[in-house]
């Protein structure tokens, strides 16, 4: 779950948006992604509740805020948006809706919390409303800066910005789970909330 604040924005130029602006532009996950589906959105959709609630982590939460803070101040990022209901595949498909452009993602690189079975499912890392998470894309030229400030911090390149407008979600195995126009994703969204249109 994420709070809304309000609050003095000293340089308003350096507010972000949700979508991708260029392609090209690298995806980043930021924050470790647990089994965490606990009365998730996914669950709900197969008529289940589950047990593994999300749990908020407020120390490790808030190294990582920090660092977005000023990577944003800093200027090293092109978009963030927050992963929470739904999980990363529902806000990956969300902000490409807001832009002309498509991504790709691996799921292979997705930050995981430790998994005493050695790994999380596919759908478990798609889905997961783990708390504390952001969707963020960065220009190559700022990649490096951008990194080294997420140094020690869970943050892995997932993916890239596309010209195609397309979203495309590859495994841990390397095998494509997602591959629809955004048109078709966008189409079934708006079916399945009303409120969209």
């Amino acid at each position: 779950m994420q709070f809304t604040a309000t609050g003095v924005v000293p340089q308003v130029s350096r507010c972000l948006t949700l979508e991708p602006k260029v392609a090209g532009d690298l995806v980043y996950v930021l924050g470790s992604t647990g089994n965490e589906l606990g009365g998730s959105e996914y669950y709900d959709l197969m008529g289940e509740v589950g047990l593994n609630v999300p749990t908020v982590e407020p120390r490790g939460s808030l190294k990582l805020y920090k660092a977005l803070e000023g990577a944003i101040s800093d200027g090293l990022l092109a978009s963030c948006h927050g992963i929470y209901r739904g999980g990363l595949a529902v806000h990956a498909a969300m902000a490409a809706f807001a832009s002309s452009f498509g991504m790709t993602l691996d799921l292979e690189h997705v930050p995981q919390k430790e998994c005493a079975a050695g790994g999380f499912r596919d759908d478990q890392l798609l889905f997961s409303e783990t708390c504390g998470r952001f969707l963020v894309t960065v220009s190559p030229a700022c990649r490096a800066a951008f990194e080294a400030r997420f140094q020690g911090l869970p943050c892995a390149r997932v993916g890239e910005v596309t010209q195609d407008p397309r979203l495309v979600i590859r495994g841990q195995k390397g095998d494509i789970l997602v591959e629809e126009s955004l048109a078709s994703l966008k189409r079934s969204w708006k079916q399945g909330n009303p409120a969209a249109e």
